[in-house]
């Protein structure tokens, strides 16, 4: 297993970017995540909201270069293990998520994690759920932001179904793909309302790997019990995110599974699921239980 750590970060995708490790399809890596963003802000004391750079606050480490990726293939990060450090931290920002002016002031809290659980207070816990909310390749031309908006290539999408067990697929933009992670959560309600999770240092391990010629419009998930086809748009309209989502698990059901155009209009109509992701852009999943395509 090859191992990247924290220290070579960055806040955007970039094609230029210099690999830190070249690896074959099929092998893993384990990405350690920097808490040096917020290290700064905590440093800060009350003048922490001086200190805070949103662009400065997301860091990825990587990239990581596949050999044999190429445009018109998909990467594949099945993702084995994410493990929080012994603690995370919270914020509210004025201005920024969506309970903005209920709280009197702003807000930094760093946050416990022991024993598989996340201590909110002498009251509340819960448990651990970790996920991963950024991460992906980069972009043709340009750079793509690890803050918003999401791409198909890579970006911050906060979705719970990045998580151990599962596998993200992207679409490949220039050679090698050059995959980079971070923004780990130890918990996080579905679409984030708060734009603000329970982040965390901490390491995520993940296998990468490569389907030749597999051409896909944005990322999706397989889980062992489902498929996930993702919709996006940046303009925040979860219509044309979710027409997107649906087209996609259509394509899916009848140009990959074999289903007629009427069998797949009926499947989605009886068994097909809709979620929000987000809170980074209009992002819905639409997906369907392995169980019933046989």
């Amino acid at each position: 297993m090859h191992e990247i750590r924290a220290g070579r970060t960055t806040f955007a995708f970039r094609p230029d970017a210099e690999p830190v490790l070249r690896i074959q399809p099929g092998e893993t890596v384990r990405f350690e995540t920097s808490p040096e963003p917020v290290e700064r802000l905590f440093a800060a004391g009350d003048k922490w909201m001086d200190a805070l750079d949103i662009a400065a606050i997301n860091a990825v480490t990587g990239p990581v270069y596949i050999e044999g990726a190429a445009p018109g293939d998909a990467i594949t990060v099945e993702i084995l293990d994410v493990q929080p450090g012994d603690w995370g931290w919270n914020a509210f920002i004025p201005g920024f998520g969506l309970i903005d002016g209920h709280l009197p002031a702003p807000m930094l809290r760093r946050i416990p994690i022991r024993d598989g659980r996340v201590i909110i207070s002498e009251r509340i816990s819960l448990p651990v759920e970790p996920m991963i909310g950024c991460l992906g390749l980069a972009p043709a031309i340009g750079e793509t932001s690890t803050l918003q908006p999401p791409y198909p290539w890579a970006g911050n999408y906060d979705l719970l179904e990045v998580k151990p067990g599962n596998t993200i697929l992207f679409p490949v933009q220039v050679p090698g793909g050059l995959f980079s992670l971070g923004d780990l959560h130890a918990g996080m309600g579905r679409a984030e309302a708060t734009f603000v999770s329970i982040e965390c240092p901490g390491t995520a391990t993940v296998r990468l790997g490569l389907r030749k010629g597999m051409t896909l419009p944005t990322p999706r998930i397989e889980a062992p019990d489902r498929v996930y086809t993702i919709g996006l748009c940046n303009d925040l309209d979860f219509h044309i995110a979710r027409v997107q989502a649906v087209a996609l698990m259509f394509d899916y059901l009848t140009k990959e599974r074999g289903l007629s155009a009427e069998d797949a209009h009926v499947v989605i109509s009886a068994c097909v699921d809709l979620d929000f992701g987000g809170p980074t852009a209009a992002i819905v999943l639409a997906s369907v239980p392995l169980a019933v395509l046989g």
